[in-house]
């Protein structure tokens, strides 16, 4: 019995304690309900030993706020994991107790989130190396851990790249091997390494790089490098002294070719024969024998097995398809992509250029636009740098001048690859009959090849010249200058049109005219410019449509009335008839305006040898000048014959590419996804992604690739 009584009064001052110290912590969440953080913090920490779960939560939440003096993030994270941590290992019971205070796994979560969420803001307006390392350390379990090792990392890499040693770059990958940017940094290490150890830009500092570092992602380069000092001047002697002594240069092909192609440059047998009895140990003779046949030779790129070659024009393979991409020859020469680099072959599928650059363009006039590291430069045909690479674009050369694009200045070489022209214009165009256009100060004028300014910048706009004038633009308004500067048209159009036939169409508030080279308005601006015109109006075969109150007619050069306006829409006359429109449907009509064949049609087209193209239910057919229906209406789509080809048309079904010929036959039957054009009568095409060719003349396929 007495024993009983002593567990009672036990429990009643446990309950009391508990109830006391219960009541402390209430009015420390009491007081921080009414934002007095001075009392809230002194019953905090005074109970936070006996009572650390709410203690230090409440703790947290005053630390967390920036409304009161103790606001401290790094304290607020301390009491939070310490709270979490407690909290973690009290009993059910008691956890229950703490829901009061609103103390819960999720609430203690949401606070902690809440906390490292803010305390990263809080660090990443500091962005210092010493206090993200303080932020990584404190808040290692946090999600944003991660995100400030990275702006942390990326502190201590630029750090590195502004000492841009291979030690450092070394050292930073060592430091940190987890970091996203230690793989840069093992790049820039082999860059610098190598840079340091050849910065004597000799063939002894290349020779000394290949022997330290066998295995460096550099050795092509320190090789390249060692190829480019011994063949400064491009001199066969050099080439053969190059080969003789690196015999294991991965250049040594590219010299034998350079010999080659400037000892044989006019390719007389005489000469070849000769290079054979001076160089018996050229290691390609099977090659020297065809290469007067192959150079009268067309090629063609075909794909087998997704790689590329070449057939002649009689379909016989000529250069295996051994390349991942292959270009048109141009100059004898074909640009070729072999593991993502390019290169060019001869028609021999010799390697004339190797395939070191990201990109190049084909050859002309014996120079060649590449992309090597990122930066453009040019070379000559046996592979010389003429340019160096260190321009962001390089244009194709016009009138022996290229402009060249460097940190968004542009200016332009020669064909030595010369600047003859300074980089300092904030735009370039090429040029055109002796004139090129420039922008200085976001205005635009003219230079001659000389560089000096011809015609003053001082427009918003100007386009190259083309017989002798050029638009301008200033104020919104078009006009035309001549290449003295002088103004032909004034600038107060609002639309210009192209030179044809001498005369041009002028729109000026929704009213168009025509004007010709000397700038006089000859036709008077009283049509009406329409936004549905899909083309600016030209004059062809010496009629322009013009049309008043949405009726349509045509006139003649000097503005007198062809076909007066009495259609809703008409076409220019086309081998004595003009296809015209009255009620929606089409016919055509003779320069009388008669009508010739009746208005029977969906669509009408112009008449092209003799046969014109026309539509009836949104389907196309051909008709002759009779208005006899030459080839039924069968197709969805149909070229003019003529633009073609005189005896052919392209047509559509289904979606589906064929060939015609002018009496309907179908040369190829609409089951083609492309059909081009490749040379006079040989056509290219393409069906379920495989390609073909076929000639028009023989009526025969010269090739097809396997599926086709």
């Amino acid at each position: 019995m007495l024993k009983h009584r002593i567990c009672l009064i036990l429990m009643l001052l446990i309950v009391s304690w508990f109830g006391l110290y219960a009541g402390k912590i209430q009015k420390g969440y009491d007081a921080l309900k009414v934002y007095n953080y001075f009392k809230a913090k002194e019953i905090f920490e005074h109970s936070k030993k006996k009572h650390g779960i709410p203690s230090t939560f409440g703790l947290s939440i005053i630390y967390s706020r920036s409304d009161n003096p103790f606001s401290n993030i790094d304290s607020a994270n301390k009491y939070i994991q310490l709270c979490d941590q407690r909290f973690a290992t009290t009993d059910s019971l008691k956890s229950k107790r703490y829901r009061v205070y609103n103390i819960t796994k999720p609430s203690i979560d949401s606070l902690q989130q809440f906390i490292t969420r803010k305390a990263f803001e809080l660090y990443k307006n500091k962005n210092d190396i010493a206090e993200w390392n303080r932020f990584i350390e404190a808040y290692r379990l946090s999600p944003f851990c991660f995100r400030a090792m990275d702006l942390r990392d990326s502190l201590v890499f630029n750090q590195t790249k502004q000492k841009n040693t291979f030690s450092a770059y070394d050292e930073f990958s060592k430091n940190y091997p987890f970091s996203i940017y230690v793989r840069e940094a093992r790049q820039r290490y082999e860059i610098t390494l190598f840079q340091s150890v050849t910065s004597g830009n000799t063939i002894g500092s290349y020779e000394r790089f290949l022997l330290q570092q066998p295995n460096s992602p550099f050795r092509d380069d320190a090789e390249n490098a060692i190829y480019k000092l011994s063949v400064m001047h491009g001199s066969i002697p050099e080439y053969y002294h190059f080969i003789k002594k690196y015999p294991n240069n991965h250049n040594v092909e590219t010299a034998w070719r350079a010999i080659y192609s400037l000892y044989t440059v006019n390719y007389n047998p005489s000469v070849i024969e000769n290079f054979i009895k001076e160089f018996p140990d050229y290691p390609f003779k099977e090659t020297i024998n065809i290469d007067l046949i192959l150079s009268a030779k067309k090629l063609y790129a075909v794909r087998e097995n997704n790689k590329w070659g070449f057939i002649d024009s009689t379909g016989t393979d000529e250069i295996l398809c051994n390349y991942e991409w292959v270009d048109k020859f141009s100059e004898g020469l074909a640009e070729c992509g072999l593991h993502d680099k390019a290169g060019f072959i001869d028609k021999a599928g010799k390697i004339i250029i190797p395939f070191i650059y990201e990109e190049v363009e084909p050859f002309q006039n014996g120079l060649a636009v590449a992309k090597y590291h990122d930066h453009y430069g040019i070379i000559n045909k046996s592979g010389k740098t003429v340019l160096a690479f260190e321009y962001d674009e390089i244009a194709p050369y016009s009138e022996g001048l290229a402009v060249v694009e460097k940190g968004n200045k542009y200016g332009y070489v020669n064909e030595t690859g010369k600047i003859v022209i300074p980089i300092s214009y904030s735009k370039a165009g090429s040029f055109s009959e002796g004139l090129a256009p420039i922008e200085l100060s976001e205005q635009n004028g003219f230079i001659n090849p000389a560089g000096s300014l011809v015609i003053d910048c001082k427009y918003d706009w100007v386009s190259s010249f083309k017989e002798g004038l050029a638009k301008v633009k200033s104020v919104g308004k078009l006009g035309l200058i001549d290449k003295q500067g002088k103004t032909v048209l004034p600038c107060v159009y609002d639309l210009l049109g192209e030179f044809s036939e001498n005369r041009i169409m002028v729109v000026q508030e929704k009213k168009y005219g025509f004007a010709d080279k000397n700038g006089k308005i000859i036709i008077p601006l009283e049509y009406d410019y329409s936004d549905n015109f899909k083309l600016p109006i030209i004059f062809k075969n010496g009629m322009a449509i013009a049309e008043k109150n949405k009726k349509q007619g045509l006139i003649d050069t000097l503005g007198y009335e062809v076909i007066s306006k009495n259609f809703e829409r008409v076409e220019v006359i086309s081998e004595g008839l003009a296809a015209a429109q009255r009620k929606g449907k089409w016919g055509y009509i003779l320069a009388s305006g008669k009508i010739k064949i009746p208005y029977t049609y969906q669509n009408a087209g112009y008449f092209k040898t003799e046969l014109a193209r026309v539509m009836k239910k949104d389907k196309v057919g051909f008709i002759n000048q009779q208005g006899k229906i030459i080839i039924d209406f069968t197709y969805d789509e149909a070229t003019d014959f003529g633009v073609f080809g005189k005896d052919w048309s392209l047509v559509t079904l289904n979606d589906k590419l064929g060939i015609i010929d002018r009496t309907g036959n179908e040369i190829i039957l609409c089951e083609m996804d492309d059909i081009q054009k490749e040379d006079n009568h040989l056509l290219i095409m393409e069906k379920d992604s495989k390609i073909a060719y076929y000639d028009l003349l023989k009526g025969a396929f010269l090739w097809k690739e396997q599926g086709f």
